[in-house]
Order: structure tokens, then C-alpha cells, then sequence
């Protein structure tokens, strides 16, 4: 018993589930002392502490001009707040919201998340979720979640893996390296994403040779240099239904839908002219 009274003078410890510290959660004050609803300043975060001192308290009370003569005060009192982990749940819904977001017409399902070991206060937390700028879904996704509470805010990361399935480009057949891709090569098929499919396939050449079925992703192409500065290259003019073609000599380098100057090979007189395909442009009105 002593030395129970003998601790309790050195150091007290409570928890509690509010913003705001008040006398009555540091003291064992009744409700009907006075003293009580003195403000101590907010509380910590959910799961932090705040230290307060014998000559803390005295200062806070006797500043509200109350006396202290009949109050026991501990020499320290520690102030901790109530806190809970996150709800696996909510965050499970808030991160397939977000990927929901990113692929409306997707079939979404995250099969596996990795809940950060986060407190949070007992009250409402709302919690929202944000995909990196750029992710490849076919790995592991670091999803930042933001939790909002009464007086609270906190970030932290959720690492996630999902399978998305959504209409990709799909070739129908083998094509070479370096080989262009026409419309009549593709078909559009539920797949799982894995990389950022390509959506422009016009000028653009395949880095290797890819198989039949497989997904077309924008790092299976590039686009290549159709006009090298110097070349001759042949550039046509429409007008209504007739088409005129000539040989000049391209001023710059360039890719295709670009807008370069050529000459004539006498050297006399330049225009402009798109870039259709190798060595062939279009002449610009």
C-alpha cells in the first residue's frame, strides 16, 4: 500500500480517448471539483504521450486562479492517447476503389495487401487512397493511404497486389522485329493488364519479335527515324483528286507525323512537309 502511494507520487500514467487534456484527466478530481474542466492543452496523436510535471500542473491551475494546497500531484503524470489499428476492411475497400477509379472498365480484384501497422484514433476515420503516376499492375503497388480522424491526420504506404482484367490489344499472329503493326493484326480480348498497353500503333516499328496472343505494351515499340537529314525523299501534293510527286532533299531529320523543311535538289525553293513514312512525306497547305 505504501508503496503503491510511494509510485503513484513519483509518476502517474493515464490514458485517455479525447482531444483535449483537462485537469480531471490528470487528477483524480470529481466532475463537481471546479478545478476539473481546466484545459491542459490538446491531446497527443492516437498512440504518442504528452509528459507533464508536478510544477506543470501547479502552473496550470494556480494561472486558472485555483488553489492547490489540498491536491496530491504527482511529480510526473504521462498522458497517453487511447489509439486502435487500422481496419483491414476499410482499407481494403478504399485501395479497390482507387484502382476502380484508374480502370473503370476493368475487372478489378486486390489479392493480397500488406494493412500498414498504423494507430489511428478510436473515433471515425475516414481513409482515402492514391495509385502512383505510374505503376505496372502486374507487380507489387505501394498504395498511399490517407487517414483523416477528429484532430488526426496520417500517411502511410500499402503495399498491394491486384489482377486487373480489361480489352487489350492482342496480336493475332507472330510478327517480326522492326515490322510494322496494321489494324488487321490486332483483336481486342479480356486480359490481365501487366504494363501500359499501347494505344498508337500507327509509325511505330516492334523492338523484337512477338508472339501470337500475346498482350502489345508500349515498350514493345518505337518509333524510328524515317528521315534523315540530307536523304532524298519523295513528298506529295493533293489537290481534290489529283496527286503530284516530286524528289527533294530533306533539310532535317525527323519521325513520322512530323513536320520538317525539304528543298528542291537544285537547292532553289523549300516547304513544308509532313512525314508520312520512310523517305515519303506530305505536302503541308
Amino acid at each position: 500500500m505504501i508503496l503503491a502511494l510511494l509510485l503513484f507520487l513519483v509518476q502517474s500514467e493515464v490514458v485517455i480517448d479525447t482531444t483535449t487534456i483537462f485537469a480531471a484527466d490528470v487528477l483524480a478530481l470529481k466532475a463537481s471539483d471546479p478545478r476539473a474542466g481546466v484545459s491542459f492543452g490538446y491531446a497527443p496523436a492516437p498512440g504518442l504521450a504528452r509528459r507533464f510535471s508536478k510544477y506543470d500542473i501547479s502552473a496550470k491551475l494556480q494561472s486558472a486562479g485555483f488553489a492547490i494546497d489540498d491536491l496530491t500531484i504527482p511529480e510526473t503524470v504521462i498522458v497517453r492517447r487511447r489509439a486502435s489499428g487500422l481496419d483491414r476492411n476499410q482499407v481494403m475497400q478504399a485501395v479497390l476503389d482507387a484502382f476502380l477509379q484508374h480502370y473503370p472498365k476493368a475487372n478489378v480484384e486486390v489479392t493480397s495487401l500488406d494493412t500498414p501497422a498504423v494507430q489511428v484514433t478510436t473515433g471515425p476515420v475516414e481513409i482515402r487512397a492514391f495509385l502512383p503516376p505510374r505503376f505496372d499492375p502486374s507487380g507489387s503497388v505501394f498504395v498511399k493511404l490517407e487517414m483523416r480522424g477528429m484532430n488526426f491526420v496520417r500517411t502511410a504506404y500499402a503495399r498491394t497486389n491486384v489482377r486487373v482484367e480489361m480489352e487489350q490489344p492482342v496480336l493475332k499472329s507472330a510478327i517480326p522485329a522492326h515490322t510494322s503493326i496494321q489494324p488487321s493484326d490486332i483483336e481486342f480480348k479480356p486480359m490481365a493488364v501487366g504494363g501500359i498497353a499501347a494505344t498508337q500503333f500507327e509509325g511505330l516499328l516492334t523492338k523484337r519479335s512477338v508472339e501470337a496472343g500475346q498482350v502489345v505494351t508500349a515498350d514493345l515499340l518505337y518509333m524510328p527515324v524515317y528521315v534523315q537529314k540530307g536523304d532524298s525523299v519523295t513528298v506529295k501534293a493533293t489537290a481534290g483528286a489529283i496527286t503530284v510527286s516530286a524528289t527533294m532533299r530533306a533539310k532535317a531529320s525527323g519521325k513520322f507525323g512530323e513536320t520538317i523543311q525539304v528543298e528542291h535538289l537544285t537547292g532553289q525553293g523549300t516547304t513544308t512537309a509532313r512525314i508520312t513514312g520512310p523517305r515519303t512525306l506530305e505536302a503541308v497547305k
